[in-house]
């Protein structure tokens, strides 16, 4: 008879994974965040790649802890029913940490990459207009608004 190869994980055995994927998540985002830095599309790829894979990993373990719970009779959305013991209490509390820190570099790389596309639509827009008529106008939130025979008084 075969088991269940989550039957033969512990508790703790899932939630080292998981604080030790998480960890290697975060760092994932903090060299991603050097590469959009020196503006290396290259190297965005690999890592744009490696953080599909880790996420991944991450959500099958998610799912593995809370069939491992179920499977108990727990709850997996109240900690409070299976942090048993010190050990469990600060992994789990790690991998909230390192949850919080690589949705907050995740969200900074974001906003980076978003800024960088604004930046090359603008240049495209600039270079690629001709027509005099054509203007470049922003709203109140910096973004650009192209302006076709507009009576405008903001001109950029």
């Amino acid at each position: 008879m075969m088991l269940n190869p989550v039957q033969s994980l512990s508790l703790e055995t899932i939630l080292i994974f998981s604080r030790d994927k998480m960890q290697q998540l975060l760092n994932l985002l903090q060299k991603e965040a050097m590469i959009l830095e020196k503006n290396n599309i290259d190297e965005l790829q690999s890592i744009t790649e490696e953080k599909i894979i880790l996420t991944e990993q991450i959500e099958k373990n998610e799912q593995q802890r809370i069939h491992f719970l179920t499977e108990k009779s727990l709850n997996a959305t109240e900690p409070a029913q299976w942090l048993s013991n010190n050990k469990l209490i600060t992994t789990w509390r790690e991998i909230k940490e390192l949850s919080e820190q690589a949705q907050k570099q995740n969200q900074v790389n974001g906003q980076v990459i978003y800024g960088n596309r604004r930046r090359l639509k603008t240049q495209l827009e600039i270079l690629s207009n001709s027509a005099p008529s054509v203007e470049l106008t922003y709203s109140a939130s910096g973004e650009n608004i192209s302006q076709h025979d507009s009576n405008t008084l903001a001109r950029a």
